[in-house]
């Protein structure tokens, strides 16, 4: 019982100190596995380069080719001094709206004015000539009244002869049309007759008959009578037409009369036109001593004042229309031949911070122009290079550029639409093929051959060997990219 006892004691004494044991070990083992781990992942974290790495996206590839150039309006232009003339009064001023047509400038030119009035003194001296030369057609026209007036009586003879001549081939005409038909008839006659023996038409149409044949003769007889009628008449009219030979030479001297007479009146109307086209040409000169604007526009700079003398050509103002606004460039040959009509374009105003606008290539000239054309010479006495003449028009009139300013034009000559692309300098080229590092799932770098496309001053298009998500690294010559190498990002 003793002995029992004494060993229950024995372990009731000794389960605190297993209890302080385990307590012990506990933090003592978690603090060896912490320092085991500690220990690894610094050797490998003593191995991983630091190097900078991106995830391949969607992006556009762009080739372009950057130029600077001056910003005018649409349509702007400068209107010239026709002549050697005097400014007499501005209409308008610096950053006017005027409509087409509106008035801008009136001027004053003297010498043609002083022609215009010559030109009206002319005219009213043809008028003059005008009206003399038609007096002189009424009077011939009186005296030719007068000749054929006495005329009259042989001229109406001889239109009754015409007319007897007529009249007697008409009943000359009567005469054979009613033989030929008292012909028909007796043929008709002696037919019904035929038939009237044999019973075979009754005795009354057979009486109608030759009633109607001796109608004919009667009709065939009255003809005869009138032609023979008609040659007594027309001998007689021959007979009074003899005489009368002097009066028709007076008609005919006063008909070449009144021919002389209108044609002197044609002449002088004629010259007379000439004259009023000749006075217009010379108002529509003077009228254009009103300079108007060609187009709807505004007004971008004014150079004459009142009063001010100009010499022929000399700019009297420059407008454009702020509705169009466009960019003149001087582009080099071999960037020409890159450009086309409507590929898109970026314009910026030279300078920090400045807006971006967009635009398309509008025109570029078929002909390279170089400066030696008007004497232009670069230093150093060599020519300078040819030009190409191009535009481009903004997608929308910007209402703040200001016409004249110097813009940075970029122009996007070929273009790849969200394509998987990576920065050019991510691109090892020198050996042979093509390839990026990559970093794979385990963190080490690794080479991916690629198949390049498009290629823009910053990115490249891949056609082959990367995904969008990819991670990519960007070679720096201060870090030695080995494959399997851990990377730390």
């Amino acid at each position: 019982m003793n002995f029992v006892r004494i060993i229950t004691k024995g372990k009731t004494k000794f389960k605190p100190g297993v209890k302080w044991l385990t307590l012990l070990g506990i933090p003592i083992i978690i603090s060896v596995g912490g320092w085991l781990v500690y220990v690894q992942n610094f050797n490998k974290s003593s191995d991983a380069i630091a190097a900078p790495v991106t995830k391949v996206k969607r992006s556009n590839v762009e080739v372009t080719i950057n130029q600077g150039g001056t910003l005018e309006l649409g349509n702007q232009q400068s209107l010239k001094a026709p002549g050697e003339v005097t400014v007499e009064k501005v209409l308008v001023k610096v950053r006017d709206r005027v409509k087409a047509g509106q008035q801008l400038l009136i001027i004053r030119d003297k010498e043609q004015q002083n022609s215009l009035d010559n030109k009206d003194l002319e005219i009213r001296k043809q008028e003059i000539a005008v009206v003399r030369n038609r007096q002189k057609v009424i009077e011939a026209q009186k005296k030719l009244s007068v000749a054929q007036k006495e005329l009259q009586e042989p001229i109406k003879q001889e239109l009754e002869i015409d007319k007897q001549n007529l009249t007697l081939a008409r009943n000359r005409q009567k005469i054979a049309e009613a033989k030929e038909k008292l012909a028909i008839e007796k043929k008709k006659l002696k037919n019904l007759q035929a038939l009237s023996a044999r019973g075979f038409i009754p005795r009354d149409e057979l009486e109608r008959q030759e009633a109607t044949i001796r109608g004919n003769k009667v009709e065939l007889r009255e003809a005869e009578f009138q032609v023979k009628t008609n040659i007594i008449d027309l001998k007689r009219l021959q007979t009074e037409k003899e005489r009368g030979t002097q009066l028709k030479q007076s008609v005919l001297d006063a008909q070449s009369a009144l021919e002389e007479a209108r044609s002197s009146v044609d002449s002088s109307i004629s010259e007379l036109k000439r004259l009023r086209v000749e006075r217009d040409l010379k108002a529509q000169t003077l009228k254009n001593n009103i300079v108007s604007a060609p187009i709807d526009a505004k007004i971008l700079n004014i150079k004459v004042k009142d009063g001010n003398g100009v010499k022929p050509g000399d700019i009297l103002l420059t407008l454009g229309n702020p509705a169009k606004e466009i960019v003149k460039l001087q582009l080099g040959t071999l960037d020409a031949g890159k450009v086309r009509v409507n590929q898109p374009a970026r314009i910026k105003i030279i300078g920090p911070n400045s807006e971006e606008f967009t635009g398309k290539v509008q025109s570029i000239h078929p002909q390279a122009i170089s400066s030696e054309s008007s004497g232009g010479v670069s230093s150093g006495g060599s020519s300078s290079q040819a030009k190409v003449p191009a535009t481009v028009k903004l997608d929308k009139p910007t209402g703040s550029l200001i016409p004249g300013s110097q813009v940075s034009v970029e122009i996007a000559v070929q273009q790849r639409k969200q394509v998987v692309a990576v920065n050019l300098e991510a691109v090892v080229r020198n050996e042979g093929k093509p390839f990026v590092w990559v970093v794979d799932k385990e963190g080490k770098a690794r080479k991916i051959n690629v198949t390049l496309g498009l290629e823009g001053i910053i990115q490249v298009e891949v056609k082959s060997g990367l995904k969008v998500g990819d991670k990519i690294i960007t070679p720096t010559p201060d870090i030695a990219l080995k494959p399997g190498v851990s990377i730390k990002e």
